[in-house]
Order: structure tokens, then sequence, then C-alpha cells
């Protein structure tokens, strides 16, 4: 129950966020809002608050908001009407709910830096055998204080150097009181990076192990975090969007629909409310990405078609954006049936994502398997 009230709450607040970016913009600009609605289907609550009818419907997985005069046959040339504003303020207009998404994912990645990230310790919690570690004398517990006389304080720090490394490492460790010094050889192997490619990186052979350590940073560090969290996240997604337009990522492992991000919302309530917000962050920035994708119906297709009509100084004409628009539409419900196709059979009642220790870390770590707590 638990899971679904956080399901509707996370969708609730990115379609909020986006539409009320259309909102905000279409009344700074002088465009009337005849409507700000929120889901699809039967109406459940309606709200008359000056020229705008707030509606809340049954069906929460999207929203709009109705514009004065957003559809240029019916447009009158009145001023407060859509389509009697110059493109540069219409594509402001329909730019701001993405970008409303953006802003909404960099408030949640400040706070998760204000409130504390979980980072996995530095600490051993197997070693693999017939790997070098092991053969270098590496034991379980141990806490690693440096890689290379270089100081970590998490599991990546430790990773990052060694992946950075050539042939060896020096390992500074922590046992039972006592520091000690190994030299430990690099084995090549295959892991899984973010986006789930195979490839080849150097390791030792041992694995994370339970224990998480707590990163708070002030008002100033966290802004500076925040936006780093924000940048990592938007190349990650962006790069991931482009492998799969590519075919170097199927689009059934990449793409997950409404029952994936219900899947996702219970691993991460089970968490705590860093791995909910991380989630909630990571959809923002997913959803402004998807909706700036040249697209009719999406924001990226009117946005391309407004950029269209700049150039060639005059719109397109009716039928052509009637032949497009039911185009877009068909694109993306085929989309919507094929995510949910794939939702049910990669999160059916016979699938199970995650279990134990691996689950939380999966889940702090962009909520994402990868092999990143082995090195």
């Amino acid at each position: 129950m638990l899971s679904t009230i956080t399901f509707l709450v996370i969708l609730g607040i990115l379609i909020v966020a986006h539409e009320f970016g259309h909102f905000i913009a279409a009344k700074l600009n002088g465009v009337g809002v005849e409507r700000f609605a929120i889901g699809f289907g039967p109406c459940l609550f309606r709200k008359k608050a000056g020229e705008t009818e707030f509606v809340i419907c049954a069906f929460p997985l999207g929203g709009y908001v109705k514009l004065a005069g957003d559809n240029r046959p019916a447009c009158k040339g009145l001023t407060n009407e859509f389509y009697s504003k110059p493109v540069g303020i219409r594509m402001r207009i329909v730019f701001a709910g993405p970008l409303f998404n953006y802003l909404l994912a960099f408030i949640l990645f400040w706070t998760i830096a204000l409130i504390g990230f979980p980072y996995p310790e530095p600490i051993v919690g197997k070693v693999k055998e017939g790997y070098p570690a092991a053969a270098a004398g590496v034991k379980e517990a141990d806490r690693v204080l440096e890689v290379n006389g270089i100081k970590v304080d998490t599991w990546i720090d430790m990773t990052q150097l060694i992946r950075a490394s050539k042939d060896k490492v020096e390992l500074t460790l922590e046992r039972d009181g006592k520091i000690i010094s190994l030299p430990v050889s690099l084995e090549q192997t295959s892991l899984g990076d973010e986006m789930g490619r195979k490839r080849n990186v150097p390791v030792i052979g041992i694995e994370a192990s339970s224990k998480m350590r707590i990163v708070k940073y002030n008002i100033v560090t966290g802004f500076v975090q925040g936006g780093k969290y924000l940048f990592e996240h938007t190349y990650i997604t962006v790069l991931g969007f482009g492998y799969m337009i590519l075919g170097k990522i199927p689009a059934k492992e990449a793409m997950v629909g409404p029952l994936g991000i219900w899947q996702f919302t219970s691993e991460a309530v089970r968490v705590g409310i860093v791995a909910v917000l991380l989630l909630m962050a990571s959809l923002s920035v997913s959803l402004a990405i998807v909706n700036l994708f040249p697209l009719p119906v999406l924001d990226g297709g009117h946005l391309f078609l407004s950029m269209w009509e700049k150039i060639r100084r005059k719109p397109l004409s009716e039928r052509v954006e009637d032949v497009l628009t039911k185009a877009g539409i068909g694109v993306i419900g085929l989309l919507f049936l094929f995510v949910f196709y794939n939702d049910i059979i990669k999160f059916g009642p016979r699938h199970r994502m995650w279990s134990g220790q691996k689950e939380q870390n999966a889940v702090v770590q962009n909520l994402s398997e990868t092999d990143e707590n082995k090195q």
C-alpha cells in the first residue's frame, strides 16, 4: 500500500512540475490557461480559479494545460491566445515544461546532498578465490585506507583509483587495528557499466561489504554536489538513449513503463527516503529529456515545428500538421504498448529484481544493477 501511495505521489509531483512550467510560462507571457489537468479519464476533482479550471482525473499517467487559442484553426487572433504570440514566445512556453522537470531534479539532488548521500564503505566484504587480492593476502573485513598512497573515503573512490592503474596497486589496509601495505597485481575482467554494457576493466577480486557511509554537505557544497549529481544523471540518461537508438543497448532492457517504475518505487521505499528522492530525481531527468524528443505531441516535436516555422517564416499547412500529429500519436501509442508488454515480461509475478543487501546497494547506487561493488 505504501509503495502504491509513494508511486502515485512521485508521478503526481513530476506531472505537476512539468505542467506548472507550461502554466507559469504562459501566464508570464500573457497567454490564457483554460485548464490545468493532472491525469486522464474520468474527473475526480474540479476547481475553478479565475480563468483556469484545475482538474484531477482517475488515471495519473500524464497531464496537460489547455491554453487559450492553442488550436491554430480555432485561434481568433486575440492577444491572450497561444498562436497569436510570436514563435519565440511559443517556444518559451513549450520549453518551460521540460525545464521545470530539470529544475525539480536539481532541487531533489541538492536535498539529497543536504540529507546525506549513502556511499559504500571501502571495506572488503568478500575476497574471490583465484584473483590477485587473495594471492596477495587481502582478507574479508579489511578496510582500504589508501590506494597508491592516495586516501580513499568510499568504495567508489577506491574503485576509480584501481581502474586508473596499470599493472598493480599498492593497498594500505587497516586490519584488527594494525596498518599494513600490500602490493596487488591487476587482472582484466569483463564487468557491466552504468549502461549495462560489458567492458574489460582492471580488478583485484574483491567485493564491497554491506556497510554504508553517510556523507552530508552544507548549503553551498550541497548546491555544487547537487549540480554534479544532475550532470552525471543527465550524461548517463542521454548516453543510454543514444545507445538504445543506435542499437548498442536493446530497447527491452533500457525502457521501463508504469509497472517498472512501480517496482523501482517498491524497492526504493524499502531502502529509505534518500532512495525515493533519488528515484524521483532520476525520473524527472528522464522525463525532461524524453519530452524534448522531436516527436509530434511531445514538447520536442512542438519545438521542432516552431523552429521550422521560424526558418520558413510561415507555419506548416494544417493538413501536414494534422498528419504529423496523428503519426506522433501512433508512435507514442506503439511505444506505450511496447513498454507495458515489456514491463509484464520483466517485472511480472515470477520476476524478483533484487534480494538482500544487493538490493539496497543497487537502489542507492542510481537504482540500477551494476558491477561497481566488484573490484
